[in-house]
């Protein structure tokens, strides 16, 4: 059954049981009329179908299916999975056109790796893959995913989970004969180097190291108007719930700044979607609203915050410059009380459907409040 089919099953059931509450006329018509004055944005809790009924949400789902991996069998990668030690990471990397451009006829061959060089890289989805021209190639070593990748007006792109065990001391061992009966041993230990993981293709290729996959959130524009869009996070196990958002940001048919796309969880596993719109408020100030909601349509909560353009030219962050924008923000419940964070990156587009945006999310905990009220906090660690 596929994403889309179950979605209006779904969608009907909700209609159902909800008595037709899945368009609550309070919300604001993201097709004009958007409230930037509301302390949020004017959205209510009111439950929505799946995807908020969006053909194209749901679109967007069906364009990034979970990937099933094999090694996920072997007793080794097991071994490193469950190890309580290892270190975890999750990485998003999306290549290509960023922005839909249906003018593109070049192919870009984007074939190419991503490998560790301690530890296991475990793909959790493939995104926008192309049957019979872009393929995951078999997997035959846990530390490297090998693809075929071509892309003309749109993108690709994998989302994977690293898992780093604790490094192990290396032992050069020297033995001295002192006498016949006395053996004098010398033992040095030498530390392994330090982790990195590679991320290779024709177009692109970069080496991270863990401490900047910690809190990766860049976007690389490429001569040709190629892209890569990079955002990774570490994953704690006993801290709180963090993960992506991705979909398509712009102006719709009356102008007005709009996004929606799809929450996922921190190993990419699509747990909700958000919609929401961005603009200047009478002061001038930049904000954006949004909603938040599960996958079958419940509120989970609010989205607000403030964006802005990158500079032209950036003399800290020339890449950076290139992305077009940022966003950052903070997510509140269904009572409006903040329970977290978010920020990314955008490429905006004359039309929404052409435009893209990922970013991070990271609900609070162990937080104390007078950490949440302080700005920094969008910054700390994230």
């Amino acid at each position: 059954m596929t994403h889309k089919l179950l979605a209006i099953m779904l969608a009907a059931g909700l209609l159902l049981w909800a008595g037709g509450c899945s368009e609550n006329a309070t919300d604001p018509d993201l097709t004009g009329g958007m409230n930037l004055e509301d302390d949020f944005g004017g959205y209510t809790a009111a439950a929505e179908a799946p995807g908020f009924g969006d053909p194209e949400i749901l679109g967007d789902e069906d364009d990034e299916p979970e990937y099933e991996d094999p090694l996920l069998a072997s007793p080794s990668v097991d071994a490193i999975i469950n190890d309580p030690m290892a270190g975890l990471f999750h990485l998003r990397a999306i290549w290509g056109r960023l922005r839909y451009d249906s003018t593109v006829t070049e192919i870009t061959d984007w074939t190419g790796s991503l490998s560790t060089s301690r530890g296991a890289v475990i793909l959790r989805r493939v995104i926008r893959f192309e049957p019979n021209q872009d393929e995951i190639l078999p997997r035959t070593d846990h530390r490297i995913i090998k693809w075929k990748s071509f892309t003309t007006v749109h993108n690709d792109g994998i989302a994977v989970d690293l898992f780093v065990p604790p490094p192990r001391p290396i032992f050069d061992t020297t033995i001295t004969i002192v006498d016949e009966t006395d053996t004098l041993i010398t033992i040095d230990t030498i530390r392994p180097e330090p982790v990195t993981v590679s991320f290779v293709t024709g177009p692109y290729s970069r080496t991270f190291t863990l401490g900047e996959l910690a809190s990766l959130d860049t976007i690389v524009q490429l001569d040709d108007s190629n892209a890569v869009a990079l955002h990774a996070m570490q994953i704690f196990r006993v801290r709180c719930p963090r993960g992506f958002l991705a979909g398509r940001w712009g102006y719709d048919e009356n102008g007005k700044g709009v996004f929606k796309g799809i929450w996922t969880d921190r190993h990419g596993f699509i747990t909700g979607y958000l919609r929401g719109h961005y603009g200047r408020n009478e002061t001038g100030d930049r904000v954006f609203f949004g909603k938040w909601i599960d996958r079958l349509g419940q509120c989970k909560g609010f989205l607000r915050g403030t964006w802005a353009p990158f500079p032209t030219v950036s003399i800290d962050e020339v890449n950076c410059g290139r992305a077009r924008g940022w966003f950052k923000g903070r997510i509140y419940n269904v009572n409006r009380v903040e329970i977290g964070v978010l920020k990314g990156k955008y490429r905006g587009s004359a039309h929404y459907r052409g435009g893209f945006f990922q970013g991070r999310w990271k609900l609070h905990c162990n937080v104390r409040p007078v950490d949440v009220a302080n700005n920094d906090i969008l910054d700390d660690g994230f």
